[in-house]
């Protein structure tokens, strides 16, 4: 994702990418699922409230696995898989394939997320975003149906897309959406082959401190097929909910990984300080229901990395005792 994004901001290696390539199709044979249904949920716990979790771009229901176990004798859980990551069908392809500011998947997510709620007759519901992209799900929906949700909850997500070159941010949200139509889109995404996508996706080390894992965690977001990856990147860019921060009438909490100083100081990833913490920029400004907390000694998987400090700041949030001021911990 990091050079993914980076690099097709330069134009500079546009023409090394496979014409014949159609990223905006599904491959041949896929079998894609229904418009409208989460690719997958599961239920933990049995406790009076609810949380939703709802793992980023990439990943599966299976990395809230220790947070699941953390909060399941305390609410009844249920666990998401976006359509199209893990073992999951993705949504059929819209019509005009080549247009993302109608944001049809994103919508298709947020019609699952109700449903859900609505055939659970769940109430106040909790909403957990773990990774970028699912956090401006829950955003979203908190936004659309404060009625219905009593928190969110923010787990290393990027509030959008910032760029490292300031020069090349859009300056509102039609630009940012003319950019990815005619330009990211057609030039860049619809032709990107797998080797070029995988190099330029987030490195392999900036998910957990132990490489191992950080590896493992790699090899599942980058499992997904491009051509869902590129539907959900390009709607995701083609988003901005910082404009809609001050419409906000639920509590929003955002934790942060610090990163080691090595992740930031390299130039292969120097981009994580842009994308995780810059792009917040203005939401606590922008709305007092954003809290932002950064959690020292972490990557961006914090559940693995420190997850008593995790724990702690969101068992404040949830019983409303949260210092909001004590912004690195």
């Amino acid at each position: 994702m990091k050079k993914t994004m980076l690099l097709f901001l330069l134009l500079s290696v546009t023409a090394l990418q496979g014409q014949e390539i159609n990223n905006f199709i599904h491959p041949e044979g896929y079998e894609p699922g229904k418009w409208g249904e989460l690719g997958e949920v599961k239920e933990f716990g049995s406790g009076d409230k609810s949380m939703i979790l709802l793992p980023g771009w990439g990943f599966d229901l299976t990395i809230f696995q220790n947070f699941i176990e953390q909060y399941k004798s305390d609410f009844k859980i249920y666990a998401v898989t976006l359509p199209g990551f893990g073992n999951t069908s993705a949504p059929p392809m819209p019509k005009d394939s080549a247009s993302f500011q109608g944001l049809n998947w994103t919508k298709g997510i947020l019609n699952g997320i109700d449903r859900l709620i609505e055939k659970e007759k769940i109430s106040d519901a909790i909403l957990v975003s773990y990774f970028t992209y699912s956090n401006m799900i829950a955003m979203r929906f908190a936004l659309d149906n404060p009625d219905k949700v009593s928190k969110v909850i923010v787990i290393s997500g990027m509030a959008k897309f910032t760029s490292n070159y300031p020069s090349y941010e859009p300056r509102n949200l039609n630009q940012r959406i003319a950019y990815v139509e005619r330009f990211l889109g057609p030039q860049w995404f619809k032709t990107v082959d797998k080797a070029t996508w995988d190099n330029g996706n987030f490195h392999k080390k900036v998910f957990a401190k132990d490489s191992i894992r950080s590896l493992g965690y790699w090899n599942m977001m980058s499992s997904v097929p491009i051509p869902t990856a590129v539907r959900y990147l390009c709607e995701y860019y083609c988003t901005d909910l910082s404009l809609e921060y001050s419409e906000l009438k639920v509590p929003v909490l955002v934790v942060l990984p610090s990163f080691t100083e090595e992740l930031l100081t390299q130039t292969e990833t120097s981009y994580l300080t842009t994308f995780f913490h810059h792009s917040w920029l203005g939401a606590r400004p922008g709305s007092d229901s954003i809290s932002i907390i950064t959690l020292t000694d972490t990557n961006a998987m914090i559940v693995d990395d420190q997850p008593e400090k995790l724990y702690g700041v969101i068992n404040e949030f949830l019983e409303d005792k949260l210092n909001a001021y004590q912004v690195v911990r």
